[in-house]
């Protein structure tokens, strides 16, 4: 079937080859503007707002950039929309940077970023760029393998009213709708808004998702030197959890089967579902920026920034020990329960930022950066089966986690005929505190108090050597070191190490009409911490340092305008080797002694050797656009001790995108979509764990998408 695919592609590209009309209203592809990032000796994606706007129909960000190179994404609701998440290189949101205008978007606790809190952010996006590797410096935690830089977009310099409304397969719709003042206030003031609603029923049984969310965003320009940017976003998800995956027996009898939920009676046997097993979260963003430029090429950005979140987890659980939610006077009972886990936090501090891209043959960079995290976390319980339950409020847990970051770097770029020399030196400080609070009745069961304090040097260097105005060579070497997740303190009996990277890149690109990009890297790691293929009680991994491993491949990356401005053939490969040297997992016996059992050299869990994506682009038609889209995940082991029943088996899924763009009298833009997602029907599981036995995320079989946008 793969090859048929592949020769499917190539067929309907010669196809459109041949229907070419110089009468044909195109898309133009034009070269964006070169940040000074896509300049640098590192390996470096860009991802437009065009590329991202032409299929956001609903679903989240990682899905929008699964045919980005080394790339791989997962949704536990199978369709993209709800709880999503993406690889690189093998590596998940908890080794990636995120940062949002070069403010942090992981979570300081857990380290990830998640999506969902932050429903239809690709509307608000102008373009993002996708580090690889250790990357430059930037703000927020470590950059151990990835990082997106995302940029928002600036309020429209003209007024305008936009609406986005899309429908498709599981009841899902997607209401967007867009609005600017233009410049007002003598052309000083430009304000955007934006306001989003998103549901969707899930493929998996249950996995619905309710978001929400607005953005608004002013800039106040001054002067020419001096301008004032605010940006308030907002985001509100309530999803039903679906977090468990199925186990094999389960995925052959019913794919779309949800255990999350289950009520049980005395015997064991499912009597039903709770509505409200869900996932309840609020996130607020506040940026207030200060852009100065002071003459002579100097120019500044200063950024304060507060986040507000706030939400709980509410469960049903069968037959629990009451003990361990502190109910006494039950000695040794067990009891179904509903219970509530709460995170209330606080996220603030600065970003300053100055540069100069024209001193002499130089171009220098200065940032700091401070912030602080104030995360409570503490849960109760709402109702005991055959117990009067009174007391709601009471913490059967309550503790308080406060970390606090200083990173200061300095970059530079120095020019020397066809060679440029690049150097990079963070400085990162990290303090992480977490201890119970009083009104709680804490105990290690739930929760271990620790305190930890890491201080970070991060040096990097590159050089490009400009073969001429279109091809260059680049080399790069680059540090960094990351702190534990508070999973890894949580759910490890022994105290995790920090973990240590050096990341050697050696490259080469080309733009024009055949675009290529190739590197190789090699990724050397010092107590990386992998998972080890079982999941915590809310769905989280757990990880251990797994000593000496690391991460090699090559990266290939083609566009051929065939037809310039017609006709696209794209595609993307990476083949790599994802090993840890000597694994060893602490091991405990029934008496509670540990010891260590060593396997050797072995697969890193959840990265597949291979990943690809290719496909096309053309204009058949006037004002008609054809995408498709293949993508290739090879084989993964859901565990780092290789176990034989534990393996997501490789998949190639193919997306095609339809889009009817006509010109109507007194409409800015009108654009139609259509888009059929899995268009082959694969039965594919993007996602698992190994807990004694394998658990998949089974993926949406073909399902299709239909919108509207239009613009006055």
């Amino acid at each position: 079937m793969k090859r048929s695919i592949f020769l499917l592609s190539l067929f309907g590209a010669s196809i459109l080859y041949a229907q070419e009309n110089d009468s044909i209203q195109k898309e133009e592809i034009k070269l964006q503007e070169v940040s000074i990032v896509e300049k640098l000796p590192i390996t470096v994606e860009k991802v437009t707002d065009k590329m991202l706007q032409k299929k956001n129909l609903g679903q989240d960000i990682p899905t929008l950039l699964n045919s980005a190179t080394s790339v791989s994404i997962t949704s536990d609701t199978g369709t993209g929309i709800g709880y999503s998440s993406i690889k690189i290189r093998g590596l998940n949101e908890q080794s990636i940077n995120v940062t949002l205008n070069g403010i942090p978007l992981n979570n300081p606790e857990s380290q990830g970023v998640f999506w969902v809190n932050m429903p239809d952010l690709v509307s608000s996006t102008k373009s993002m760029i996708i580090q690889r590797g250790v990357g430059t410096s930037s703000n927020g935690m470590a950059s151990f393998g990835a990082s997106v830089n995302i940029e928002s977009q600036n309020p429209s310099s003209v007024p305008f009213v936009e609406g986005n409304f899309s429908f498709g397969s599981f009841k899902t719709q997607k209401y967007t709708v867009q609005a600017g003042t233009g410049k007002i206030l003598n052309n000083k003031l430009s304000i955007d808004g934006r306001f989003s609603k998103i549901d969707s029923d899930g493929y998996v049984d249950r996995s619905w998702a309710d978001l929400i969310s607005y953005d608004v965003t002013a800039l106040y320009e001054l002067n020419d030197k001096t301008k004032f940017r605010f940006q308030n976003m907002f985001g509100k998800e309530q999803t039903y959890q679906a977090w468990s995956g199925v186990d094999g027996e389960t995925l052959r009898a019913n794919r779309r089967y949800n255990s999350e939920g289950e009520i049980k009676d005395d015997s064991g046997k499912i009597i039903d579902f709770y509505d409200n097993h869900t996932d309840n979260y609020k996130q607020n963003h506040y940026f207030l920026s200060w852009l100065q430029d002071f003459g002579n090429n100097w120019k500044s950005n200063l950024t304060v920034h507060y986040t507000k979140g706030k939400g709980y987890y509410e469960s049903y659980k069968n037959k629990k020990e009451l003990k361990r939610y502190k109910i006494f006077g039950y000695e040794n009972e067990f009891r179904n329960l509903i219970n509530r886990e709460y995170l209330d936090n606080d996220f603030y501090g600065f970003n300053f930022e100055v540069e100069n891209q024209r001193l002499n043959d130089f171009k220098v960079f200065f940032g700091l950066s401070a912030n602080e995290y104030d995360g409570d976390h503490y849960g109760n319980v709402l109702l005991v089966k055959d117990i009067e339950w009174n007391n709601k409020n009471f913490k059967y847990y309550n503790n308080r986690s406060v970390k606090r970051q200083l990173t200061a770097y300095a970059k530079v770029l120095y020019q020397l005929n066809k060679f440029e020399f690049f150097g990079d030196l963070q400085y990162r400080y990290v303090d992480y505190d977490a201890k119970y609070l009083p009104n709680g009745e804490n105990d290690d069961e739930k929760f271990r108090p620790f305190s930890d304090t890491f201080n970070f040097v991060n040096p990097k260097a590159g050089i490009n050597y400009k073969i001429n105005s279109s091809q260059v060579l680049y080399a790069s070497y680059g540090i960094s070191h990351r702190e534990p997740l508070r999973n890894d303190y949580v759910d490890s009996k022994s105290k995790p190490k920090e973990e240590f990277l050096q990341d050697y890149e050696l490259g080469y690109r080309k733009v024009g009409q055949l675009s290529l990009s190739a590197n190789l890297y090699y990724m050397d790691y010092q107590n990386q911490l992998v998972a080890t293929g079982e999941l915590n009680e809310v769905g989280a991994r757990k990880r251990v340092n797994s000593g000496n491993s690391y991460r090699r491949g090559i990266e290939l990356d083609a566009n051929y305008k065939v037809i310039p401005n017609h006709l696209n053939i794209f595609g993307n490969l990476t083949l790599s080797q994802n090993r840890n040297i000597n694994y060893e997992e602490e091991v405990w016996d029934e008496k509670g002694i540990s010891s260590i059992k060593n396997y050797g050299k072995t697969k890193i869990s959840m990265s597949p050797d291979v990943i690809s994506a290719f496909g096309f682009e053309a204009i058949p038609f006037k004002n008609v656009l054809i995408n498709l889209t293949n993508k290739y995940i090879g084989e993964q082991y859901l565990s780092n001790t290789e176990p034989v029943d534990g393996k997501l088996d490789s998949y190639l899924v193919s997306d095609l995108l339809i889009r009817y763009s006509p010109k109507v009298r007194g409409i800015k833009n009108l654009e139609f979509s259509f888009m059929i997602n899995n268009l082959f029907d694969v039965e594919y599981e993007s996602n698992g764990y190994y807990y004694g036995k394998a658990f998949y995320f089974p993926q949406a079989g073909i399902n299709v998408l239909g919108g509207v946008s239009i613009r006055l």
